[in-house]
C-alpha cells in the first residue's frame, strides 16, 4: 500500500472521528440524545418510584474468635 493510501487513510478516520463528536457535542447542547450527555436529558431525571416501606431480609454476620478457626489436633494422628 502506497503511503499516500495510508495518509489518505488516517486522515479519512481522524476527520471521521472529529465529525462524530462535533455532532455529538452539538446535540448534547441542544437537548437530545447524545452519546456524550450521558441519558441525553438536560432537564433532570424523572423522580424515581417510593420504596416499599417493607425492610429487606440483612444478612446476619457472626464473628469467630481467633481461638475457633485453628484446626485442633486429633490424637488418632499419634496412635
Amino acid at each position: 500500500m502506497p503511503i499516500w493510501m495510508q495518509d489518505l487513510l488516517i486522515a479519512l478516520v481522524v476527520l471521521g472521528c472529529i465529525a462524530f463528536l462535533a455532532r455529538s457535542a452539538f446535540r448534547a447542547l441542544q437537548g437530545k440524545k447524545s452519546s456524550l450527555a450521558g441519558c441525553g436529558s438536560c432537564k433532570g431525571c424523572a423522580p424515581t418510584a417510593p420504596q416499599s416501606t417493607t425492610k429487606p431480609a440483612t444478612e446476619r454476620i457472626a464473628f469467630l474468635p481467633a481461638d475457633m478457626l485453628v484446626r485442633r489436633r486429633t490424637s488418632s494422628i499419634n496412635k
